[in-house]
């Protein structure tokens, strides 16, 4: 509500302004809407945004009405004229000295207010692929009770059917396509790239499944990623917290397992090698 009222005012400002324009000229109308502008991207929201994207809507703004007073050369005499006047006429001389004085007291005042410390917390940096826990405890869907999986020396339990039984591995992969496609698509898209059908309006955007990420990773973080989904990322995954579901509570264990195996396969990559247990 307050968000939206701000921005009616701002309008309702901008309008007045251009409606007496003529009577200002372009040089005051220029620096009211650029007053108006840093104002409204200063407290027009609630809550605020942050200090970078106010600091970058003001040099756009700052710029975008320098290049529409300069683009022509009435424009320039008009933007100018002002100025000049303040600098060569001398009834003009107190407000020059004024400005000369208050200029530099307002930049060095920001300045030495930018140095004092500041009681909000600093930023968290989000991380793609944030570190996974050594392990999870994990309930998922049709099981009787849960369990814990091991991150750091887990592995997937299909995966040494690749050697061993290389049917029932083609069976595991198949059954993953099946989840896949009924689950993971419409974000992750038919080539594993984002481009599913709901891509779009995620933010972040849904993992690409590409040979640039699957070989950095062990098989048991993509298996902590997709039980866990969004809500269990940790902080440096803040403060946008993927759309991921928490899977656990949908699909099964061995589910998850062969998705991840689809994933690979589909891919033609291997995962990254298992860490070596200590002692050995």
């Amino acid at each position: 509500m307050y968000t939206s009222a701000c921005f009616v005012i701002y309008l309702l400002a901008v309008a007045a302004l251009f409606g007496f324009r003529q009577r200002l000229g372009v040089f005051w109308s220029a620096f009211g809407f650029t007053i108006l502008t840093l104002l409204y991207l200063r407290f027009g929201f609630s809550p605020l945004i942050p200090r970078s994207f106010q600091i970058m809507g003001g040099t756009i703004t700052i710029i975008s009405v320098l290049l529409y007073v300069t683009s022509s050369q009435a424009g320039r005499e008009a933007f100018w004229l002002p100025i000049r006047n303040l600098m060569v006429e001398r009834r003009q001389r107190p407000v020059l000295y004024a400005l000369l004085a208050i200029i530099p007291g307002v930049v060095a005042w920001q300045s030495y207010a930018a140095s004092l410390p500041s009681e909000e917390p600093p930023p968290l940096l989000r991380s793609v692929h944030p570190s996974p826990p050594g392990a999870i405890a994990i309930s998922p869907h049709g099981a009787k009770e849960g369990k814990t999986v091991d991150l750091i020396l887990g592995r997937n339990p299909y995966r040494e059917l690749e050697t061993s039984k290389p049917e029932e591995f083609k069976k595991r992969v198949s059954h993953g396509k099946s989840v896949y496609y009924q689950n993971c698509f419409f974000c992750h898209g038919d080539k594993l790239v984002a481009d599913g059908h709901l891509a779009g309006a995620l933010s972040p955007p849904p993992a690409k499944f590409t040979d640039e990420v699957l070989p950095m990773f062990q098989e048991t973080f993509f298996f902590w990623r997709i039980a866990k989904g969004g809500p269990g990322l940790p902080d440096e995954g803040t403060p946008w917290d993927t759309a991921m579901p928490v899977w656990e509570k949908m699909l099964s264990e061995e589910d998850m397992w062969s998705v991840i195996l689809y994933l690979y396969d589909r891919q033609g990559l291997r995962p990254r090698k298992q860490e070596a247990k200590a002692g050995k």
